[in-house]
């Protein structure tokens, strides 16, 4: 038993710990917005959205070979330290200066799919800042709130929960 459990500490040493640490609001213009927060001075290095579900009957469908047979639209970053810190930006229009390699023609939120945006600092990090959400779950959030960890927060909440996981 307790060689049992000592296995298992070792492999859960070994995966990146997964953080609460990507918030998605509604901006002023009505735009789904992201904030990413890595900790300390770290950087983020590379950034995966995906959109996951089917399209509707009669939607057009990808052109494009997607990564994951799972989803139909999305976009990945990497290459060199995208950004240093915090970054904020719109969910379909990730910044200019990122090498993005998007597929699909997706640009706004569609009712009964699932959308998960992550990162992971540059090298190995041990952790990496992952959210899931719906249109639904946005379309609920209330002014100043903001999706981060599975549910509805304040921007402070957010902010305090970084601060504590970091």
């Amino acid at each position: 038993m307790a060689l049992t459990l000592a296995g298992a500490g070792m492999l859960a040493g070994c995966s990146a710990a997964d953080l609460p640490l990507i918030s998605v609001g509604i901006g002023a213009d009505g735009t789904p917005q992201v904030t990413m927060v890595p900790c300390g001075k770290d950087a983020i290095g590379t950034v995966d959205f995906f959109v996951h579900g089917t399209p509707a009957p009669g939607a057009p469908q990808p052109t494009v070979t997607t990564p994951s047979t799972a989803s139909e639209d999305g976009w990945l970053a990497g290459g060199s330290p995208l950004a240093p810190g915090r970054v904020t930006f719109p969910l379909f229009s990730p910044p200019a200066t990122w090498a993005v390699r998007e597929w699909g023609a997706e640009r706004s939120l569609k009712p009964g799919r699932e959308y998960s945006l992550s990162f992971r600092p540059p090298g190995f990090g041990d952790y990496s800042g992952s959210v899931s959400f719906t249109a639904e779950d946005l379309a609920g959030l209330k002014p100043g709130e903001v999706w981060a960890g599975g549910r509805a927060m304040s921007q402070k909440k957010f902010r305090k929960r970084v601060a504590d996981k970091c």
